[in-house]
């Protein structure tokens, strides 16, 4: 005669295979993504990733970077070392006050995300000109002409006699005051707060509104496990699906090579940035970066279909970019045509996954504006 089940072991004995289950399928999971890296950096990434050197700050998110700040950076792409100087540049010498020949302003690109200092495009120049002081004032963040102005308004010393303006325009015309609250004083721009954003105690940016998700709550596993991490990477890819390709009523403006509000008072501040240089007896030369499907096909955009569809329409932003640059007689380059000539001969200028430059496409960059200086005279070596 068998034994009745108890009710004790009939609840823990469902709640026990669920565990065994879940636990073989987060290691299936995890074997998986160690076999196709890709998947493991998109889904296995911690909480809080990246770079976390800026300064705390609940309301100034003009990130200011930390002086003397050092940490290794790793993705699945690349590993590289960060580490900034006294007055919080990616730079390995100490700023000293010396006047300084050629300066780079931009975000993430500018700032060689995913490649060493030395292998940057504002480095690729310095060697082209060993006798000058070139520097880099550039962010890994979303930055913009905006918060560019601002660096240069609060650090007047620093405006180099050549300031080329790395724009990124699919998200530095889109995020230059979308979501920010601009102070002024006699025309200098004092700080930018950001309605959503804040730099944390660790100086990461967070949300305003972010709270850690309770431990083995949903939300604690959705971001620790893998799991987790892959339901809500399916859900997403769920709801977009049918999207890869958004109608023309769905498409921003400037990816048709329209400006809307946002976009205009970012081309306002790119309009000052040269109006100040001009009054310095300096030069703007704006480097247009292309988004890597503007140059051939990239596997990012597996990840977020919709968007890539906005990006390869907003083909027309570049040269909607140099008709406007043209009208301001400001300097302008747009190196679509080169990148892809490179593309067609084999040359990986992007990261497949990351979209950021490589080594080889900071090179080309640095190539295509060190030739440009030299042949209008821009700068004298030595």
């Amino acid at each position: 005669m068998t034994r009745p089940v108890s009710r004790t072991a009939r609840v823990i004995a469902p709640l026990l295979l669920i565990a065994i289950t879940l636990a073989l399928a987060e290691i299936a999971l995890r074997s998986w993504f160690y076999l196709f890296p890709p998947l493991n950096h998109t889904l296995l990434s911690p909480y809080k990733t990246g770079l976390h050197l800026f300064e705390p700050s609940e309301r100034n998110v003009f990130y200011r970077v930390k002086p003397g700040y050092r940490q290794v950076l790793q993705r699945y792409e690349f590993k590289v070392d960060i580490q900034t100087n006294n007055i919080g540049l990616r730079e390995e010498r100490d700023y000293l006050g010396d006047a300084v020949d050629i300066a780079f302003v931009g975000d993430s690109f500018t700032f060689g995300w995913g490649v060493e200092q030395g292998e940057r495009y504002s480095d690729v120049v310095a060697r082209a000109f060993p006798g000058l002081n070139v520097l880099s004032y550039s962010y890994p963040n979303g930055h913009a002409p905006v918060n560019y102005l601002a660096f240069l308004q609060q650090n007047p010393e620093l405006m180099p006699k050549v300031l080329v303006l790395g724009l990124f325009a699919f998200n530095d015309l889109a995020d230059d005051t979308a979501d920010a609250i601009v102070h002024s004083e006699d025309g200098v721009i004092r700080s930018i707060e950001s309605r959503a954003l804040m730099v944390d105690g660790e100086g990461f940016i967070v949300s305003k509104n972010h709270q850690a998700p309770a431990f083995f709550s949903p939300g604690w596993f959705g971001l620790h496990t893998a799991v987790g991490r892959a339901v809500k990477v399916a859900a997403g890819q769920l709801r977009n699906w049918g999207k890869a390709i958004p109608r023309a009523d769905k498409l921003r403006p400037m990816d048709l090579g329209q400006w809307d509000e946002t976009a205009l008072q970012a081309l306002e501040h790119v309009r000052q940035l040269d109006r100040m240089a001009r009054q310095a007896n300096s030069v703007l030369l704006v480097f247009y970066i292309p988004f890597p499907s503007h140059v051939g096909e990239t596997p990012v955009c597996i990840y977020t279909p919709e968007l890539c569809a906005g990006q390869r329409s907003s083909l027309m932003l570049g040269e909607a970019l140099s008709a406007w640059a043209a009208e301001e007689n400001i300097r302008f380059i747009d190196p679509v045509g080169y990148f892809r000539v490179l593309e067609s001969q084999g040359e990986e200028l992007y990261y497949p996954y990351d979209a950021h430059w490589t080594p080889r496409g900071h090179a080309a960059a640095g190539k295509m504006i060190a030739d440009y200086l030299k042949i209008y005279g821009l700068v004298k070596d030595g």
